[in-house]
């Protein structure tokens, strides 16, 4: 292709191939790479060019620190209208940069405000040109820190985090509507600080990740309240706006003026404007002589046009006999007028954070009322002593009805209630002290960002971080400094934490020495004192190892559970590869085909000495500990412990694939030869050894297994229970028979076993699966763990 074809697309190939390094060691030519496939999968044919609005150069105190705000969109919407407010005040201290992915009519706001705008850029989703703009945009200036404003934003996070500028992310949304679905994890992965608006957001993460509970890795700080941008039009068209918004919710001045109650936000089904007219209804039957009125404020009622919602709620209007209660206005900026001619805010969103309408309407003196479980607010007037008055249960649209009439028809309670909502709103939502108290969480960000960088530095110096075994198969092309910065992450968010190679345990370190300051990563601790030796350092039997096949005259068994005979075949096909033939003893469970194992073992060469058929209970545990334990205890040296494992909990069976070849690759053999070999002549030569099994790089802990455990710990004689330790994560492992004497002591019948079907986490058997390390005999309690060259997870 020549450079005119190339050039005739705005081609850049330089940028491509340092863009795309897959591309670069093809040896393909970039344009025909772009052409035939590169466009077609969304690569990008050059470098995303900066537009700013405003001059750095020209406009920047150069007395004063630069900061970032980024924001999702400029739109005249809740998480904009809070990047407006955020500039308005950050303004007073810094020079603020404002990046925009997506436009708006706040744009010009944003200006006038003295910000220099970057964008809009669309680039929500684009982490590659995220980090080419940022990367440009730091070239130029230096930031003390960047406030990213909602999950929207997020694309920003890990060139902030790999560029050490502290980033604060504040989270409005909802982990159950958000998508992808590991948006905040990855967030939050990446956040120096993250903030929630309300409670139920927060909680909202934690149901989707449970596995972050008990990691404080968030606050909650309700915002202030929000000013809204004043348009650009003279006092005049303001008035006559007024005036149109009067009529509109108030058509009869002269006579009785009706009980008015406001809704607003944009018209969709998150915002349950079905419920507000379902409310709307109860009212009106229940006082059809009273005067009252419902008008909803809020782009996007076009029963024309929107066959999705707006056609059902004009639909539901009519059959409900409500067209002249129930009034539809579009967006307006004169918003404190509306506050003002209502008498009373009804909330009827299925889930919302915590809208700037309620925070308006309560410092307006104006009651809210809204469903529990369904906002952020429902928490703060409950917290206020205004759940009686203002509190529905979840969609109940009878009680809340009963409460507008309550109030309607109480004059007295109704001034009360108004006056301890603005007394409410005053002591909640102040954005100045909701800015300070950003400011103070941005000095922890920068402390803990300059930590970082001080135990990326050491760690890369080191040369320990070995990315085969640490990194995900997914981030193995990584460069160091990628891999280094995503596991000192990984421990500071103490999301997706990692070993950094085979045979240390940072948590173990963590727990047992100590770091010399909170927020220090424990490798990079153990670094500088010198790597002292400890439990956090076990030996490692590694693939490349001298294979001692001789062991004497020790007896070995292995204990096979199949509950998929189909994967039986690869089990002994690894088995095979081996010189050492142990005993084996294989459990069926009663549902599946006991002929077709016995059929698939004839080809063993060694001995079977049992195939048993057993309840489906206790998965693997209970055949080994019940079903086999005590003719194992009695004749033999050395158990082995596998499973068939397919993992049918997690959704993408190819994770589950991967895991069980893992396991089986490390125990067995395989491409990495004779693993089981090698193990039994570690453990037969080495007495200290009790227990063997792999090194998996996920840092996996308790979850919600240590109620089982410590039920179980003394009886182990365990006497305390530590946060970190490792374990056969899989249930997979080789043993000394002595060393498991106290599991053979139990004594466990098949009735204490839990019965199917069992939860992903938190249960018995996943908490023997972590005591076994724990509970071995005191004359072989050394763990020794497995590493194959390629194998990781």
């Amino acid at each position: 292709m020549s450079n005119e074809s190339s050039a005739a697309f705005d081609f850049d190939s330089d940028f491509y191939l340092s863009a795309y390094p897959d591309i670069a060691e093809s040896g393909v030519d970039p344009v025909e790479h772009y052409l035939r496939h590169g466009r077609h999968e969304g690569r990008k044919p050059k470098a995303p060019s900066i537009v700013f609005q405003g001059s750095m150069e020209a406009e920047f105190d150069p007395a004063r620190e630069n900061i970032l705000v980024v924001s999702h969109e400029a739109s005249r919407t809740g998480a904009p209208i809070l990047s407006f407010n955020l500039v308005r005040i950050l303004k007073r201290q810094y020079n603020v940069v404002v990046l925009l992915l997506g436009g708006g009519p706040l744009v010009s706001a944003f200006r006038r405000e003295g910000a220099v705008v970057m964008g809009p850029c669309d680039i929500r989703n684009d982490l590659l040109s995220a980090d080419l703009l940022l990367g440009k945009l730091f070239s130029k200036r230096k930031f003390k820190f960047a406030l990213v404003n909602s999950i929207e934003s997020r694309v920003v996070l890990p060139t902030l985090a790999r560029h050490f500028i502290p980033s604060l992310t504040l989270f409005h949304e909802f982990a159950a509507y958000t998508r992808p679905h590991d948006a905040f994890r990855q967030a939050l992965f990446w956040s120096g600080e993250a903030v929630f608006s309300a409670k139920i957001t927060l909680q909202s993460v934690l149901d989707q990740y449970p596995d972050l509970v008990g990691n404080r890795f968030a606050q909650i700080l309700p915002q202030g309240q929000c000013l809204l941008p004043q348009e650009m039009i003279d006092e005049k068209s303001r008035i006559s706006e007024r005036g149109k918004l009067l009529r509109a919710m108030r058509p009869n001045l002269k006579g009785e003026q009706p009980f008015l109650v406001l809704g607003a936000g944009s018209v969709q089904m998150r915002k349950g404007v079905d419920l507000f007219i379902e409310c709307a209804a109860r009212v009106i039957r229940a006082r059809p002589n009273k005067s009252i009125r419902f008008v909803w404020i809020g782009k996007g009622y076009d029963p024309d046009h929107d066959a999705n919602y707006s056609v059902y709620l004009a639909d539901q209007l009519g059959r409900s006999g409500l067209t002249q209660y129930v009034t539809f206005i579009d967006e307006t900026s004169e918003m404190d007028a509306v506050y003002q001619s209502a008498d009373l805010l009804l909330l009827t969103s299925r889930l919302d954070p915590l809208p700037n309408v309620a925070i308006d309407a309560l410092t307006e003196g104006l009651p809210v009322m809204c469903f529990e479980k369904a906002s952020g607010i429902a928490d703060i007037l409950v917290e206020g002593g205004l759940k009686e008055d203002c509190v529905a249960e979840y969609l109940d649209t009878q009680a809340l009805a009963d409460k507008i009439l309550h109030l309607l028809e109480d004059p007295t309670r109704f001034q009360d209630v108004a006056a301890r909502s603005k007394q409410l709103a005053a002591s909640t939502f102040d954005m100045e002290r909701y800015v300070h108290e950003l400011e103070k969480l941005v000095e922890v960000a920068a402390k803990q960002s300059e930590q970082e960088a001080r135990d990326v530095a050491e760690i890369l110096r080191s040369n320990l971080l070995d990315q085969d075994y640490c990194s995900p198969p997914h981030h193995r092309s990584r460069s160091p400094e990628e891999a280094v910065r995503a596991y000192v992450r990984a421990w500071a968010s103490g999301i997706g934490r990692r070993n950094p190679f085979p045979g240390f345990n940072p948590g173990i370190y963590l727990e047992r020495h100590g770091v010399s300051a909170e927020g220090v990563e424990p490798l990079a601790d153990y670094l500088r004192v010198g790597a002292p030796a400890g439990p956090w350092r076990l030996p490692v039997i590694r693939d490349t190892d001298e294979c001692l096949t001789h062991i004497g005259k020790a007896r070995v068994a292995l204990h096979l559970h199949v509950f998929y005979p189909d994967l039986l075949a690869e089990m002994l096909e690894r088995l095979g590869r081996n010189a050492i033939r142990p005993d084996l003893f294989v459990s069926v469970p009663a549902d599946r085909s006991v002929e077709d194992v016995a059929r698939q073992l004839e080809s063993y060469s060694g001995k079977v000495v049992a195939i048993e058929t057993v309840p489906n209970r206790g998965r693997d545990i209970a055949p080994f500990l019940t079903a086999f334990g005590p003719r194992i205890a009695a004749s033999y040296d050395f158990i082995g412990h596998l499973h068939t494992k397919k993992s049918v909990d997690i959704k993408d069976a190819s994770v589950g694939a991967a895991w069980n070849r893992f396991l089986l690759e490390n125990l067995l053999g395989g491409k990495s030869g004779a693993m089981m070999d090698r193990i039994l002549g570690v453990m037969s030569n080495t007495p200290s050894i009790g227990m063997v099994f792999p090194d998996d790089p996920n840092v996996v802990g308790w979850s919600a297994n240590k109620p089982f455990a410590t039920s179980l710990a003394g009886r182990l004689g365990i006497k305390d229970l530590p946060e970190h330790f490792v374990f056969p994560v899989g249930t997979m492992f080789w043993a000394r028979v002595d060393a498991l004497k106290h599991f053979w002591a139990l004594g466990l019948e098949w009735n204490d076993y839990p019965e199917e079907p069992l939860p992903y986490d938190g249960s018995m058997l996943h908490a023997l699966e972590r005591l076994f390390p724990l509970g071995l005999a005191e004359s072989a309690n050394q763990c020794a763990l497995t590493n194959v060259t390629g194998m990781s997870r």
